[in-house]
């Protein structure tokens, strides 16, 4: 399995209230002495995973230097890939350059999520395409939305009504050797649709045709960092199974 972490955006939210420009892409936010980025190539390496693929853009320099001293740390190799268009993009046209050169089974994250271990370890554990669904957490008009009905994925989106929502993608998913080359061929049709369209949405697809699975966190402790009041949260939330953590 590799790993691939979307790590291109600006995070223009959470940049008008702390120096992005000095800290880098969210996933090099520290949090209770850890990055992100840290935290997610430790548990990558618990796993046995050892070949991360890193989507970079915004102060992809930051990152680079980053990877050199993890690589060393957690004897782990990564290939960075660069989302040039990363100001005018979303993550489809990320995750579409990320899959470009790979053949085997991902889990992908997004760059800026905070998760408990068990939630990865959880989700690994199903051993074929599948997605993470937070089926607790009261839900917002912001929330992207997934409806799950019959054991498949029926709808995705911020427009679904709260009220006939499972729950919330997390933004930690994998996908199979097997179902690779749909997923990039959904992945080219969302980018050539809308350069600014999310990922998620593959995963609809792929769930009508059967080949979609899902865990849900069950109250395990999470959050995407967005804003001021996502990082606060994550502070107070940071030593979540912390003395499972890899090599933590």
């Amino acid at each position: 399995m590799i790993g691939v972490i979307l790590a291109a955006g600006r995070g223009q939210r959470l940049g008008r209230d702390i120096d992005l420009e000095k800290i880098g892409p969210k996933c090099l936010l520290p949090i209770d002495g850890r990055t992100l980025l840290e935290r997610t190539v430790s548990d990558l390496v618990s796993f046995g995973v050892d070949t991360i693929t890193i989507v970079v853009g915004y102060r992809a320099e930051m990152v680079r230097e980053a990877c050199a001293a993890l690589g060393r740390k957690y004897d782990a190799r990564f290939d960075l890939v660069r989302n040039d268009a990363y100001l005018s993009t979303n993550t489809a046209c990320s995750l579409q350059i990320g899959l470009s050169d790979i053949h085997d089974d991902v889990v992908i994250f997004n760059g800026d999520v905070l998760y408990d271990r068990a939630i990865l370890d959880d989700l690994l554990k199903i051993n074929r395409t599948a997605i993470s669904v937070d089926n607790t957490k009261p839900l917002t008009e912001e929330s992207f939305k997934v409806r799950i009905a019959n054991g498949r994925i029926e709808e995705m989106g911020k427009t679904i009504p709260i009220e006939r929502a499972t729950g919330e993608f997390i933004g930690i998913s994998t996908i199979g050797g097997g179902d690779l080359l749909e997923a990039k061929r959904l992945l080219k049709n969302l980018v050539s649709d809308n350069p600014n369209n999310y990922y998620d949405f593959i995963y609809l697809s792929l769930s009508e045709g059967g080949n979609l699975a899902y865990s849900f966190t069950n109250g395990l402790k999470w959050t995407e960092i967005d804003d001021i009041h996502d990082l606060k949260y994550a502070e107070s939330i940071a030593g979540v199974a912390c003395g499972a953590r890899g090599r933590f």
